[in-house]
């Protein structure tokens, strides 16, 4: 299975293609960003499992953005 790596100018690079140092600096950004948006723990509590997904995927595409939208396009 392919996965591709949308960089900040729009092009698109195959991660097996990245070198080491591309990878490296890719995981620090995800490591930054994921630490600069910690989602905060609600003062409710959401029962139902359609109420609980719709959650996770508003929590999971504010962390991940277009590239969720590309991984769930490719499957």
């Amino acid at each position: 299975m392919k996965v591709y790596w949308t960089m900040r100018n729009g092009n698109k690079i195959d991660i097996d293609e990245m070198d080491i140092n591309h990878l490296r600096n890719t995981l620090k950004m995800l490591v930054r960003n994921t630490e600069k948006k910690k989602p905060v723990k609600p003062k409710f509590q959401i029962h139902g499992e359609i109420a609980q997904e719709m959650i996770f995927n508003e929590l999971m595409n504010e962390l991940m953005g277009d590239e969720l939208d590309e991984y769930y396009n490719q499957i």
